[in-house]
């Protein structure tokens, strides 16, 4: 038998799919979060509770961003149109 051994530690995978259209603005949120923090259910009660309210806080802070850069994006999109001179379709999209 051959055997290698490489140093490598493969952590866990999520993976999301959506119907009609890309992820949500919570399902990016959820992907980015849990990249950023994990909490060990093997931690001292104390530890826990306090590393969960951490996550509760660093997930409103990620959302509101994603929601920032959805409008934003939106807004770059509208104004681009609209100098092409596509202004029906920039009002399109603004109302999205």
């Amino acid at each position: 038998m051959i055997s290698v051994e490489t140093g490598v530690q493969v952590t866990q995978v999520n993976v999301m799919t959506s119907d009609n259209g890309g992820l949500s603005s919570e399902q990016i949120t959820e992907l980015a979060l849990d990249k950023i923090v994990r909490v060990s259910q093997d931690a001292p009660p104390a530890i826990r509770d306090q590393a969960e309210a951490f996550k509760e806080e660093i997930r409103s802070v990620i959302h509101h961003y994603v929601e920032l850069t959805r409008k934003e994006e939106r807004g770059t999109i509208c104004q681009m149109l609209s100098t092409a001179g596509h202004q029906d379709t920039a009002d399109l999209v603004r109302r999205l």
